[in-house]
């Protein structure tokens, strides 16, 4: 039986190269500022290291999404359907017989923008 792998291409995107971190800084802190760095670095969802880094080489840090931001991003991802929904039976059943539905979706709409603000 011959090995069919040998001979076939790689499919797909080519893998990217990581360049290699061949030198390290040791640096020194208190135990308040090492927490503090541990701290900052979770928020961010990075390893301290890693956190440490990118302060260093690019002076700040770019977030992610809160917790709170991406509750929002859920809710309204939710309403976007709940509105395709109401889209499809306006289009089959008419625009007045799904208008009670509008009123109640325009209702959450004003509600999330109003208490999350």
């Amino acid at each position: 039986m011959e090995n069919k792998k040998e001979d076939t291409a790689k499919r797909g995107r080519p893998a990217k190269e990581k360049e290699k971190l061949n030198y390290s800084i040791n640096l020194k802190l208190t135990e308040d500022d090492f927490k503090t760095v541990g701290e900052k670095a979770a928020k961010v969802g990075m390893k301290p290291t890693q956190y440490a880094r990118e302060m260093t080489l690019k002076g700040g840090v770019k977030s992610r999404f809160t917790i709170k931001e991406l509750d929002q991003m859920r809710k309204l991802s939710g309403m976007a359907n709940n509105l395709n929904q109401i889209a499809k039976k306006a289009n089959i059943s008419g625009y007045a017989a799904i208008a009670f539905e509008m009123i109640k979706f325009m209702g959450e709409i004003k509600r999330l923008i109003h208490h999350d603000s």
